[in-house]
């Protein structure tokens, strides 16, 4: 009986201690990365579509109603989430249809109230390829759900010979069940706030939704001017959604193709040229020196996106230039010439398309350097000229050498310079760099790619014949 009664004890024990660990092992709130509630309000106009009683057109004009949406939504995954959402609105529609023996002209109005379940699909993030440097700030959602729709409807003559009567009455119930699809395109403000514009379409599967009151056989109603007509509802509204939680990202913002990988290498079952953990067929950078971290696509991580990997990045959240090892150039006293020359030299070589104004990919790195130059000297305004070989005319060389500087200024403005700061002049082949090289087939490939170039001058008030571009 003792020995029983010391293996039951020792039973017990055992089985305490695996639920203990089973509890720790158990997933929890405290265990998420990411918020995945959020609330929003929206408030927009409303139109009645497909009606006897219409808001829009028919000699009435336009006369939107107003609607007003709370919801409560869980993200379930990156890319879909579940609302819950109340409606209000009140619509504005009118037409024309029988009165005792003549045609009379009608005004409704419908007061209606709503409770649905929404389905959020984000087809932004299940098309979207990252390439480890694009701010995900804007997203498309499309939606599609159901619920029921409570209202009054009432109408009256235009000419004020009746007061409103009401003309259908709507409780909750089966009567009352609704459909509605629609799309908005949402843009990140914080960490908290988005700000969306939506257009929802209403289906409300009710011939008497717009006041035109329910066909009866034998009788001539509003109704019957497009009988079995289901009465439809368009709304379009800007709202802000409020993301609540203690994480820092929202789930709904958050792309797993950016999660760091964790399968070692040795582990991954298929080919894996340089040994990043990433398969060579989603591997967008195959060749990442061994034993530099990578996100879920390969590319090296680069958390300010500056073009220096974080494992060789000085400054790993604030962007600076791959000369200075991903720092920001310290503000130092140099003259406005200085400057100009070092740009200048940044720059040389950069490559346009053949007979272009189209900058080559391969020149965005030193427009990148130069972009962080001039970040750095905000006080100073410059000079871009443009030169062109001596190949072709003096007109066409020309223009063609004030496209390719206005084109250098505008990559370095879409980057964030002021548009003040550049002035973009074309000088043609009227200042070559190898005046021996004209015609061209005086001298080799090399030195005319050299008078093809872009460089930077200082810019003072007394400079003349100097046209702004922006």
């Amino acid at each position: 009986m003792r020995k029983i009664f010391l293996l039951s004890l020792m039973l017990i024990f055992s089985q305490l201690t695996l639920a203990q660990e089973n509890t720790k092992k158990r997933f929890t709130n405290s265990d998420k990365e990411y918020n995945d509630w959020y609330a929003s309000l929206f408030v927009g106009a409303n139109s009645l579509q497909n009606t006897d009683l219409v808001s829009w057109g028919y000699g009435y004009g336009f006369n939107p109603g107003y609607d007003v949406q709370l919801q409560l939504t869980k993200e379930v995954t990156h890319a879909f989430g579940i609302s819950l959402m109340g409606q209000h609105g009140r619509t504005s529609q009118f037409g024309e249809g029988p009165h005792l023996d003549t045609r009379q002209e009608w005004e409704g109005r419908t007061t209606y109230y709503g409770l649905s379940l929404i389905g959020d699909l984000n087809l932004s993030m299940l098309f979207r390829r990252i390439d480890n440097k694009s701010q995900f700030k804007w997203a498309w959602h499309v939606y599609a759900g159901a619920g029921i729709l409570a209202y009054e409807a009432e109408r009256k003559p235009t000419d004020g010979s009746m007061d409103w009567a009401t003309i259908d009455d709507v409780k909750f119930n089966d009567r009352s069940i609704f459909a509605q699809v629609g799309t908005g395109v949402r843009h990140r403000l914080s960490r908290r706030l988005d700000l969306e514009l939506r257009a929802m379409y209403v289906m409300t599967g009710d011939e008497e939704f717009d006041a035109s009151g329910e066909p009866v056989p034998g009788q001539f109603t509003l109704a019957d001017i497009e009988e079995g007509r289901d009465d439809n509802m368009l709304t379009l509204s800007l709202g802000l959604h409020y993301k609540f939680g203690k994480h820092d990202e929202s789930l709904q913002w958050h792309d797993p193709l950016r999660t760091v990988a964790v399968i070692p290498a040795e582990s991954t079952p298929c080919m894996d040229t340089d040994n990043d953990g990433v398969c060579d067929f989603l591997d967008r950078c195959p060749d990442t020196p061994e034993g530099m971290a990578v996100d879920g696509a390969g590319c090296p991580l680069d958390a300010d996106g500056d073009g220096v990997p974080d494992s060789i990045d000085e400054c790993p959240t604030i962007p600076g230039p791959p000369t200075n090892n991903g720092c920001p150039l310290p503000l130092i006293e140099v003259s406005i010439g200085e400057i100009a020359a070092t740009i200048s030299n940044t720059i040389q070589g950069i490559e346009f398309d053949f007979d272009s104004d189209v900058i080559r990919q391969i020149s965005y790195k030193k427009l990148d350097e130069a972009f962080y130059i001039l970040e750095a000297h905000p006080e100073y305004r410059f000079i871009v000229e443009g030169h062109t070989d001596a190949a072709g005319s003096a007109a066409y060389n020309q223009n063609l050498s004030e496209r390719r500087a206005a084109s250098v200024v505008r990559y370095l403005v879409n980057k964030g310079i002021p548009s003040n700061q550049l002035i973009p002049v074309g000088k043609g082949k009227s200042e070559l760099k190898h005046p021996q090289c004209d015609p061209p087939s005086n001298c080799p490939a090399v030195l005319n790619l050299e008078n093809r170039r872009v460089i930077f001058k200082p810019y003072d008030d007394t400079v003349e014949g100097i046209e702004f571009k922006y």
